[in-house]
Formats: structure tokens, C-alpha cells, sequence
């Protein structure tokens, strides 16, 4: 995409050139251009243009020593353990995780305005635990970030069931058909087979080994990226 092209779109921000190993976080990205055949092991998108959501929350305290977000009373009797909620920060100091999945030795940082599980609620103290996915465990926090008062919240994501669109392509019996939905499972783009096995390769919860093949552009909300192999281009907004 020529830079004349961007800002006339009203994007115009840095243009990123990725190669092998290479590490982008909390960028503004919108488009990746494979300049050779590329795998990912990180690809996460803002998936914000998509949520709609209940009413805010406002964090009023975070407990590094007991894993615990501190909520309205109000707001405990609303929420059940396994919802989905968004995580609204509002900074750029979140709370720092410690590492979660026996066996990956993958640090957990929390992210600005992700979708994140109730994995428990303590109704004493009016506070609730968080993780990553359902059955991953509470997210273990080292340090309680920086609170930005009404700016920091959690708002249950209202239940979705939309779709833009979906194509099939038709190969004998190796049929897929291509979606681009809303995120009831966390999941933006969907390919499933005949079947009906849904195989996904955007998962907005963290892709792995994700490939998009040379010369291939894909636009796509992208905040944090992993480059395992290969050299891309990525476009970013202001």
C-alpha cells in the first residue's frame, strides 16, 4: 500500500519492516504484508470494533498478593464465574502477570481492552479473578499496575451471533467454508471443514504458528506480534 494511499485514508502512521524473531507490541496496526511466506507465534488483535458490552464496572483496587480485582458491590451479584468480560485500562501501566501455563513458560501480561474470563468471584470482599481462557486458572499478578480511576473497568461482553460474510471454496472432498464473524468464542475469522470442525486461523486470544504466504496482504486490527519466520510489512494508523 503506497504512503499517498494511507493518508488519504487518514492513516498515515509508522510502517513497520519485520523480520525473522522480530517483536511488535502495543502498536495500531490495520494491514501485514507478507514480503516472504511468514508463521507467527503471537497475533493479537483489537478486537474492540466488534464487543458490545454491558455496564462498566469501575476497578477500584487490584491485590497482587491474592490475584483479585476489587468491583462495586453492585456489580459482584451481575457477574457469574466463566463470563466474559473486556478489560478497560484506560493507561499504559496494567498489572503484570507471572507465568501461568504449566509447560509453555509464557509470561501473561494483561492488555488494554481484551477479553478476558471470570475464573472466580469472593462475594466478601467483592472481588473476582480473571484468566486468559476458560480452565487456564487465574492470571498470577506480580504487580498491581496503575489505576486511572473511571478509565479502569470491566464490563460483561454481551452475547453475539453475527456474521459479515463467508465463501466457500470447493476442492473435492476437501471443502472449507471462510467466515468472518463477531467473537462469541474469541475468534474473528473462521475456517470450517465439512465436517463442521471449525479450525481457526486468527484466534484473537494469541494465534499459534499462524502463516500467511509471500505476497499476501491481510487487514487486520493487530496490537502484538511475534514474527517466528519470514519478513512482513506492517501498516500502522495514527
Amino acid at each position: 500500500m503506497s504512503k499517498s494511499l494511507q493518508l488519504t485514508l487518514g492513516m498515515g502512521g509508522p510502517t513497520l519492516l519485520m523480520t525473522d524473531g522480530d517483536i511488535a507490541n502495543n502498536i495500531n496496526g490495520y494491514a501485514i504484508q507478507a514480503l516472504e511466506n511468514c508463521t507467527f507465534s503471537q497475533l493479537d488483535l483489537d478486537m474492540t470494533p466488534t464487543i458490545t458490552t454491558g455496564e462498566h464496572y469501575v476497578i477500584s483496587a487490584v491485590t497482587n498478593a491474592s490475584n483479585e480485582f476489587t468491583l462495586p458491590a453492585a456489580a459482584i451479584n451481575k457477574l457469574s464465574v466463566g463470563d466474559r468480560v473486556l478489560l478497560n485500562w484506560g493507561g499504559v501501566d496494567l498489572p503484570q502477570g507471572t507465568v501461568q501455563e504449566s509447560g509453555v513458560n509464557r509470561p501473561t501480561e494483561f492488555k488494554d481492552k481484551t477479553i478476558y474470563f471470570i475464573q472466580a468471584i469472593d462475594t466478601a470482599s467483592n472481588e473476582v479473578k480473571l484468566e486468559e481462557t476458560l480452565g487456564a486458572g487465574a492470571i498470577t499478578i506480580s504487580d498491581d499496575g496503575t489505576l486511572y480511576g473511571k478509565d479502569s473497568w470491566i464490563a460483561k461482553v454481551s452475547d453475539q451471533d453475527f456474521s459479515y460474510g463467508t465463501f466457500t471454496r470447493n476442492a473435492a472432498s476437501n471443502d472449507r467454508t471462510h467466515e468472518i464473524s463477531g467473537n462469541v468464542d474469541g475468534n474473528i475469522f473462521k475456517t470450517s471443514e465439512d465436517s463442521g470442525l471449525q479450525v481457526n486461523m486468527f484466534d484473537t486470544t494469541g494465534a499459534s504458528d499462524v502463516t500467511i504466504p509471500t505476497g499476501m496482504t491481510v487487514y487486520l486490527p493487530v496490537t502484538d506480534i511475534t514474527l517466528t519466520t519470514g519478513a512482513c510489512i506492517v501498516y500502522t494508523k495514527k
